[in-house]
C-alpha cells in the first residue's frame, strides 16, 4: 500500500492519512486516526473525496486517490505535500 500523511491546519493541527493499494484495490483515509473512508476501488482512475476539517480553524480538504494516479490533497484549494508513512 502507498501510505502518505498530510498535516492540515496552522494552529489547530490535524493528521490526514491516505492509504491506497492498487494490488488489494482499496482506499483508506483517516483523520487523526479516525476512519473516514475504507472502500474497494476497482476503476483505473482516481476517486474524489471532500471533507470539512477543524472546529475553530476550518478547512475544506479535497482528496484525489486511487487507480494509477498519484494521491493529491488540496486544502482550501491549495495542493499540500505529503510524507511517506
Amino acid at each position: 500500500m502507498a501510505k502518505e500523511n498530510f498535516e492540515i491546519g496552522d494552529k489547530e493541527k490535524h493528521l490526514l492519512t491516505v492509504d491506497v493499494s492498487i494490488f488489494w484495490k482499496k482506499i483508506k483515509i483517516e483523520l487523526d486516526d479516525e476512519k473516514l473512508v475504507d472502500k474497494g476501488h476497482f476503476t483505473p482512475g482516481p476517486e474524489q473525496f471532500t471533507f470539512d476539517v477543524g472546529t475553530d480553524e476550518k478547512h475544506k480538504v479535497e482528496v484525489s486517490a486511487g487507480g494509477f494516479s498519484p494521491t493529491k490533497v488540496l486544502v482550501d484549494g491549495k495542493e499540500v505535500e505529503g510524507t511517506k508513512g
